[in-house]
């Protein structure tokens, strides 16, 4: 048996989104997906830029970390896209949630708290997207 990688179909208005089969996304899962993928190039392309834009300093958060970082947002997205199961997008969940607790223990320092505190809310909402995409990964039966 083969696994499909296709998009579910859309729906019309009113509808309910059909359940996906196995190995396929819906399209707010494949989405939130391509985010990632984005994101993560965007931390390994302009690391400096966004430590600036969100009030960082180079001198405490070195751009290599937040390269580390896209890299891994690189191959999760690359990860779950090319094999949508609900193992997979768990795992990305433990990854997404073990990087929220870390920023929001770095918080604790003031010098680092406003950039340690989005980085905790963004992958707080990572963790979130990947626990539901868990659901809609449409392998029910592989839980």
């Amino acid at each position: 048996m083969t696994a499909k990688r296709a998009l579910a179909p859309k729906t019309a208005v009113g509808e309910s989104a059909p359940t996906a089969t196995v190995g396929e996304l819906t399209p707010t899962v494949a989405v939130g997906e391509l985010a990632r993928l984005v994101w993560g190039g965007v931390l390994l392309a302009a690391p400096g830029r966004v430590l600036r834009s969100v009030g960082g300093h180079p001198g405490l958060t070195p751009p290599a970390v937040l390269r580390v970082l896209g890299v891994r947002h690189l191959a999760q997205a690359v990860v779950l896209l090319r094999r949508p199961t609900p193992a997979a997008f768990r795992l990305g969940a433990v990854a997404d949630g073990l990087h929220a607790l870390t920023a929001l223990a770095l918080a604790v320092d003031r010098r680092r708290r406003r950039i340690a505190s989005i980085d905790a809310a963004l992958a707080a909402g990572w963790t979130v997207h990947d626990c539901l995409a868990v659901g809609r990964t449409g392998a029910r039966g592989m839980r």
